[in-house]
């Protein structure tokens, strides 16, 4: 270290400051670029209008506030254009006189700052100044009230902090993009719009000569043109210089919403300042120097609102990838858009969080977006979302690749309603590129008609189904790949609808084509094969499904090998049907096994591992053996909070799930701890909206109920629906359910009348949006016909049961699991009317039926027994109901060992 004459016991570093005697051949004795007074400050331009706000706080700053110990040094950044410049020196004319001496600094190239230390050493007397560093040197050792304004800092590459002076004294304002620079200023501010009432007379300065003598008409235009330019400083003094040259005060709103690409991107031929770059063009210089991975993250978030987007979405992007698809060939902007995620994606294709950052802060560096820290949220200017909009809006590649990647990202974060508008959009431009016809036209109907459905419209969606089915036949032949895809979906759809005979029709059908167009053992005749098992348990045909599934599984051992995951879901689904069987101990046995099996091929953390444990913890409950269960799920939350992390959406999940297990164990005050912290988080990582979110409060609601804490739960429930209602629509799923369950809370607080026009405003919507025999319409029906009951309305009940019994045996078949809970509740219908005789014909002949399909052994079989003992009691057959209830203990006591 060395201790320099002059510097007043300053200490510097001698690696930096080589100037005096000590002098380096290579070191140019003039700097490029420099001239003598490069440094003089310009004053602000005479049509300078308001920016009070940011022109009082500079003053507090530099001339209100104590005493500093260092360089007091203020950092004005924004958006190019928001006219950080102007202000700056603005100020420095106003104060002019506070100030030994001011400083004017272009900082856009180092070459720059360098050649403008030097003009200060020169103009301050060292004529043989050697270096830059002589002109830094110079402000270390004057302790004087000096201002420096170093403008345009822009370049994120530049280490500015090497150039700021680094002592007891002095000023610096910085004018910067990157507001990254905040981290070397005492104090910032950033600029964007102005005030409404200074952007307005911003724009009537540079719009009229005499802007005193403007009349209300004309006030009024101007403020309009004012609010559609978002108070944009650099967009209103351009407006205001082209309506002064070509006179169009009246017309320019026409001609900005017809040619606002063209009026952005033109700038004034004489301005009133240095500034000549219009608005687009100034941002055009930023989007130069963005690297490409941001470019394409603009350009992809340029098909959102501008506002409160969240950094969920890269996640959601992640997963959704795979069906992200392009009509217009490999090379194109989804592809490189796909490499963009890929590249801040861990090598599990989970978020690369610190990639994503260093790539938003990339854009950040220039203002053109804004980061919310704490909310993770990014948001950009309106007109900087517009810019973003025009430079592709005439290319039809840009329009369909960017909503085909937004659209499923949307729909996977819950914004369904606004992947629907992109997916409709997205249809209608890819007939119009590539006509009604064309393969990838079939594509984008079937992802809207998936949209659809997730919204409720269903009915919509079979009708593009159908349509998609009947021209992919015409174009492809009856026996392509697509085709059986697509009737594949429409089955699909159909027993959403409650159709499941069609649905089962068409899958039978399907299965004998696709084994012989692909053969037996093709994946995609397995995975029709599991198809039409679901389709046969949703009908009751659980024997004939597991018979099915069961031979499919060994198909898929024998192609595929124990280990494949398609196999490792075969299984799975063989479980739940062994379940609905009562075949409890073979079920327990498949998952144990599964579950090692995923722990040994994948490895105890893999999230495939985590589901499978989950699924195993399900079983153990069903079992009855509750505590293991809540081992498994205490065990398996630990993991995924270690592994995923305690906001990971699957750790919440499993949250929820033990705080389930808690409850069925009585431990509801334990449980309503987790739910409330489950809802607390899932608020602060997802939002309020989030579906997760609102799943969660319903969750929360259930308990409360059970704690008789009904009260609260109604107003959570509520709060709930309005919400639902907002973010889903009226006729969503969602929504549909959450009225259902504010109808039962409202009954279980002896408000029924309110429940029950609840009830049936409900069943009214269930049945125009998802059709009168849709299972959910069908659920509903039973739930009003409770609600009846409760009010003592047990004939208007008791007709809506018996058609419902009906039309359930018709839609679902005789031996339903559904069915045969509705003719149990009909027959208690028909007791509590007296008409006891018949309701044992039913529960005789329910009782036959399920141990028929369920077996003898079956929870639900056992309570039929039970419930057809009573009933013979009733009657004064106590003889029968004695034989039935000696079974009964019999039975057991047989599967309780």
């Amino acid at each position: 270290m060395a201790i320099f004459p002059g510097a007043k016991d300053f200490i510097v570093n001698d690696s930096e400051f080589n100037f005096f005697n000590i002098t380096n051949p290579d070191t140019q004795k003039t700097p490029p670029g420099y001239f003598p007074g490069m440094t003089y400050c310009p004053i602000s331009t005479d049509t300078f209008t308001g920016r009070e706000e940011a022109l009082t706080k500079l003053e507090e700053f530099f001339c209100s506030g104590p005493a500093a110990e260092r360089t007091k040094t203020f950092l004005l950044y924004g958006l190019g254009g928001a006219g950080k410049t102007q202000i700056a020196l603005e100020f420095t004319k106003r104060f002019r006189n506070r100030f030994t001496a001011i400083f004017f600094i272009t900082a856009d190239e180092e070459c720059s700052i360098q050649a403008s230390y030097f003009d200060i050493a020169k103009t301050n007397g060292i004529q043989d100044a050697q270096s830059w560093e002589a002109g830094r040197h110079w402000l270390h050792s004057h302790e004087q009230n000096w201002l420096i304004v170093i403008d345009n800092a822009d370049d994120p590459e530049i280490p500015l902090s090497r150039y700021l002076p680094s002592c007891y004294h002095g000023n610096v304002i910085i004018t910067s993009r990157n507001p990254d620079l905040g981290n070397i200023a005492n104090q910032s501010l950033k600029l964007s719009g102005m005030p409404p009432e200074e952007g307005i007379q911003l724009l009537v300065n540079h719009t009229f000569k005499d802007s005193n003598r403007i009349s209300d008409q004309q006030q009024k235009v101007v403020a309009k043109i004012a609010k559609e330019l978002h108070y944009f400083p650099l967009a209103l003094v351009h407006a205001g210089a082209y309506i002064n040259k070509q006179q169009c005060l009246f017309e320019y709103l026409d001609r900005l919403g017809n040619q606002r690409e063209q009026l952005l991107s033109k700038g004034p031929q004489q301005p009133k300042d240095d500034y000549s770059h219009s608005v687009y063009e100034t941002w055009n210089l930023s989007w130069e120097q963005l690297s490409p991975d941001g470019r394409m993250l603009l350009q992809l978030l340029a098909h959102l609102h501008y506002e409160n987007i969240p950094r969920a979405l890269f996640e959601r992007g992640l997963e959704n990838w795979s069906i992200a698809e392009s009509p217009l060939g490999p090379s194109n902007a989804v592809t490189e858009g796909k490499l963009v995620l890929e590249r801040i994606a861990t090598p599990e294709m989970n978020l690369d969080k610190i990639k994503l950052d260093d790539i938003m802060d990339d854009v950040a560096s220039y203002s053109l977006i804004s980061i919310n820290k704490e909310s993770h949220e990014y948001m950009f200017h309106p007109l900087v979302l517009q810019w973003l909009k025009d430079m592709d809006k005439d290319s039809h590649r840009q329009a369909i690749e960017g909503i085909v990647v937004l659209a499923f990202i949307l729909k996977s974060l819950g914004r369904t309603n606004e992947a629907l508008e992109l997916g409709q959009s997205l249809l209608e431009t890819s007939k119009r590129v590539l006509g009604d016809e064309h393969l990838d036209t079939l594509k984008r109907t079937r992802n809207l008609a998936i949209t659809l459905k997730s919204l409720g419209r269903t009915n919509e969606a079979l009708e593009l189904e159908q349509s998609l089915l009947e021209t992919s036949k015409r174009v492809l032949g009856d026996e392509h790949l697509d085709t059986l895809k697509r009737t594949r979906n429409l089955a699909i759809t159909l027993k959403s609808l409650g159709r499941t005979n069609e649905a089962l029709e068409l899958e039978q059908s399907l299965l004998e084509t696709s084994k012989r167009v692909l053969g037996d053992e093709h994946p995609d005749t397995l995975k029709i094969t599991q198809s039409l098992a679901f389709t046969l348990k949703s009908l009751g045909r659980t024997e004939e499904a597991l018979e099915l599934e069961q031979s499919l599984l060994e198909t898929s051992r024998r192609v595929l090998g124990d280990e494949h995951q398609d196999t490792r879901k075969i299984t799975q689904s063989l479980v739940i049907t062994l379940n609905i069987l009562g075949r409890t101990k073979e079920v327990l046995e498949l998952g144990q096994n599964l579950v090692a099996t995923s722990k040994r091929v994948q490895g105890d953390q893999h999230p495939d591992t985590l589901d499978r444990s989950q699924n195993l913890a399900i079983t153990l409950k069903s079992l009855g053996r509750t505590n293991e269960a809540l081992e498994l799920e205490q065990s398996l939350h630990e993991t995924s909070k270690r592994v995923l992390g305690d906001e990971h959406p699957d750790t919440l999940k499993r949250t929820q799930n033990l705080a389930i297990i808690l409850k069925s164990l009585g431990r509801t005050n334990e449980a309503l701890e987790l739910e409330q912290s489950l809802l607390a988080t899932s608020k602060r990582v997802l939002g309020d909206e989030h579906p997760d979110t609102l799943k969660s409060t319903q969750s929360l609601a259930i308990i409360l109920n059970i704690l008789g804490r009904t009260n609260e739960a109604l107003e959570l429930e509520q709060s709930l629906l309005a919400t639902s209602k907002r973010v889903l629509g009226d006729e969503h799923p969602d929504t549909l359910n959450r009225t259902q369950n504010l109808a039962i809370t409202l009954n279980m607080l002896g408000r029924t009348n309110e429940a029950l026009e609840l009830g049936q405003s409900l069943l009214e919507t269930s049945k125009r949006v998802l059709g009168d025999e849709h299972p959910d319409t069908l659920n509903r029906t039973q739930n009003l016909a409770i609600t009846l009951k409760i009010l003592g309305r047990t004939n208007e009940a008791l007709e809506l049961e018996q058609s419902l019994h009906e039309t359930s045996k018709r839609v679902l078949g005789d031996e339903h699991p559904d069915t045969l809970k509705r003719t149990q509740n009909l027959a208690i219908t028909l007791k509590s009317l007296g008409r006891t005789n018949e309701a044992l014909e039913l529960e005789q002949s329910l009782l036959a039926t399920s141990k028929r399909v369920l077996g003898d052994k079956h929870p639900n079989t056992l309570e039929r027994t039970q419930n057809l003992a009573l009933t013979l009691n009733i009657l004064g057959r106590t003889n029968g109901a004695l034989e039935l209830d000696q079974s009964l203990i019999e039975t057991s006591q047989i599967v309780l060992l």
